[in-house]
């Protein structure tokens, strides 16, 4: 029976590794910017700048327009009319029918603007806006980029913690059933014995929580690559490598590279070109026009008396007063662009801090890594020894506690000195515009 159930429970674990997702961090980025819904959110914004450009072109298109139109007229109309009656030569008021029974029209009309400074401007402005709107795509996608990789490395941080938990509760399991089994040959106290099951039994909520943490990460993860949360993710990666530091750039060239800085600059010539918009208030308007009508009237179903009328003309419109209205919009245009140059002064000192900060940062994570990694070394060591000498009945509980717990912290401090380091690596590249 015993048999039965552990090949069941091997199985069993076989098939859910088969159906669960593994990611390394390349895959599960590909998968980031393929199903992440900001990414998707930000495509949509970059379709409607571009219909928004098509929109503005249509403007100075020729607007074709077409009607036509029944109507029955249930009662006559008559014109009356006070002359001579040519027969008598008597004044008198004379009636006459005006109307048919059916009417029939049909009109079509063609309309050009020739000069209208507002809708050339307008064309500029759209065009300005679908550049700025891709600096936007670009920059939502770099944020999104780097936030995904803090996020898978954080998730694998939390995966050593809980690994590290369950290795010192394993371990502490262990020594516990050491003591049990000296206690029952009387080799040992109870003291001894309940010290060891004290200790290993006050790691277990530790290795819950921790489990419970990575659990919540892994979710997180899912969301970000647009995966099922009630499909099964493993993720691969270990914190034994990581990119070496790297060099600085020219402010320049770094501010060439980030695109939220591009899109600022193009904030800025959007809001420049704003200023000729208002300032078109000022200009005359000039549209050409072509039209073709025709009518038709009878007291039958049927096309008689026919009208067939063809116009063109040309429309001038000269604003002359418009109670300082077109000034004001202009003043508001000119400050506008003001906020936007000195947002530029602003963000230009924001990202040389951000940089040198950056900078910092990677090098006291770098340090810390060094000496995290010759601490854990000497704690393991340490910990070897104390295991073997409390097995050997040469150390006691609380030190073989001590040496493990500061050989836990030692894995932890590498494990999280690597994790501050790649997080301030991957927000580095976000600073100097290098995601991709």
């Amino acid at each position: 029976m015993n048999k039965l159930v552990i090949t069941s429970t091997l199985l069993l674990t076989f098939f859910i590794n088969i159906s669960a997702q593994k990611l390394n961090i390349n895959s599960f980025i590909e998968l980031v910017k393929k199903n992440n819904k900001d990414i998707l959110i930000a495509v949509k914004d970059l379709e409607a700048a571009e219909a928004t450009e098509d929109e503005a072109r249509s403007n100075a298109f020729p607007q074709i327009n077409a009607k036509a139109d029944y109507s029955r007229n249930l009662k006559d109309s008559y014109l009356y009319v006070v002359f001579p009656n040519p027969q008598t030569g008597v004044i008198e008021e004379q009636k006459f029918k005006m109307t048919y029974k059916n009417n029939f029209n049909l009109q079509a009309a063609l309309s050009q603007q020739i000069f209208n400074a507002t809708v050339f401007n307008a064309i500029k402005a759209a065009k300005q806006y679908a550049k700025l709107s891709d600096y936007i795509y670009d920059a939502t996608i770099d944020g999104v980029i780097t936030g995904s990789k803090k996020a898978f490395y954080q998730t694998l941080l939390l995966r050593e913690v809980w690994e590290v938990s369950k290795a010192a509760e394993e371990s502490a399991e262990e020594n516990y059933e050491s003591i049990k089994n000296k206690f029952d040959q009387g080799l040992v106290s109870e003291f001894q014995l309940l010290q060891a099951e004290v200790r290993w039994k006050n790691l277990m909520p530790e290795t819950t929580k921790s489990k419970r943490n990575y659990q919540l990460a892994l979710n997180s993860l899912k969301m970000l690559a647009g995966i099922s949360v009630e499909k099964e993710l493993h993720i691969e990666g270990d914190f034994s490598t990581y990119p070496a530091q790297p060099e600085k750039y020219d402010i320049e060239t770094v501010l060439a590279q980030r695109p939220d800085f591009n899109a600022l600059q193009w904030e800025m010539n959007l809001r420049e070109t704003n200023i000729s918009v208002e300032q078109s208030g000022h200009y005359p308007l000039l549209y050409g026009s072509f039209a073709y009508q025709y009518s038709s009237m009878s007291d039958q179903f049927k096309l008689e008396r026919e009208n067939n009328v063809l116009m063109a003309g040309l429309t001038l419109q000269i604003p002359i007063f418009s109670g300082w209205a077109v000034s004001s919009r202009v003043q508001k245009a000119e400050i506008e662009f003001d906020k936007s140059r000195l947002k530029i002064e602003k963000a230009k000192d924001e990202i040389h801090t951000e940089i040198k900060n950056l900078s910092l940062k990677l090098t006291e994570a770098s340090n810390r890594i060094t000496a995290a990694e010759q601490t854990l070394h000497t704690a393991e060591k340490a910990f070897g020894i104390a295991e073997a000498s409390a097995n050997n009945g040469l150390a006691t509980q609380l030190e073989l506690k001590d040496t493990r717990v500061a050989f836990d912290q030692a894995q932890l401090n590498f494990y999280s000195s690597v994790y501050d380091y790649l997080a301030a690596y991957y927000d580095w590249e976000l600073a100097n515009g290098m995601v991709w």
